[in-house]
């Protein structure tokens, strides 16, 4: 074999190892609370500051089977595409620091793409005004799936939370911030608003429960997977001593 042909074997075993690997991000947020309704009330006081860390994925390409690529435009349930993240790379959790209670996500978190389309104001819980936005909704949750459809029978768009918290990490920006292909943007915008919504469900899928936080700070990092950086640099030394050879 040629030191030619010994070179692209280690090039594309390298490609190979860190495109098997997962890149997954973080989205840290802080905010302030200033809604609480329902179930809530009592237990986390608006002025508490609550603190959530949102780790998913901005390559769909690492999505997993419970992503849906194509819009939906079920009532309730209108996006431009849906990506869902397993594995143990992913999660979630939020923080009531004045309570010290934290809320972990069981279910897989998931990230809602929205491109250019319209929300009202009442929708956000006044977080936004009126208009079209590109907005992503980052989803941690512990709740069950319910489908409300008359005969128990939904599509996959229409099935709806229950018995149990949904949190989410809202960040609308204007319509130049996802591109065409509807798929997770890779940064955040230069000029955004972005807040948390928790919301309580029962066992028959009804909302008891919100709060809303706006964020007072946020911030997006990737975070390094050991394996995939040792694999990345053992291919480089096997690239480095083919040419020595």
């Amino acid at each position: 074999m040629t030191i030619k042909n010994r070179i692209a074997i280690a090039a594309a075993g390298i490609l190979l190892a860190t495109s098997a690997f997962a890149v997954p991000v973080q989205y840290s947020v802080s905010t302030t609370v200033s809604f609480v309704d329902g179930s809530f009330a009592g237990d986390v006081l608006v002025g508490h500051t609550i603190t959530g860390t949102f780790i998913v994925d901005n390559d769909t390409a690492n999505a997993g089977p419970g992503s849906d690529p194509t819009p939906s435009n079920n009532p309730g349930h209108e996006y431009s595409s849906f990506w869902e993240f397993d594995g143990a790379p992913y999660g979630g959790s939020v923080t009531d620091v004045e309570l010290g209670a934290t809320f972990n996500s069981v279910a897989s978190p998931a990230i809602v793409v929205n491109n250019n389309l319209d929300i009202t104001s009442d929708e956000t819980g006044g977080m936004v005004p009126d208009g079209t936005y590109d907005w992503i909704e980052v989803l941690i949750s512990d709740t069950t799936s319910i489908c409300l459809e008359p005969g128990g029978i939904c599509d996959p768009g229409e099935y709806s939370p229950a018995d149990g918290q949904e949190w989410t990490l809202a960040i609308f920006a204007d319509t130049s911030w996802i591109g065409a292909d509807d798929e997770i943007p890779g940064a955040l915008p230069g000029s955004y608003t972005a807040f948390i919504i928790g919301i309580e469900f029962d066992v028959s899928g009804n909302e008891i429960g919100t709060v809303i936080a706006p964020a007072s700070s946020l911030s997006l990092a990737v975070i390094p997977i050991p394996a995939a950086v040792w694999l990345f640099a053992s291919g480089l030394g096997l690239l480095g001593w083919l040419r020595r050879r």
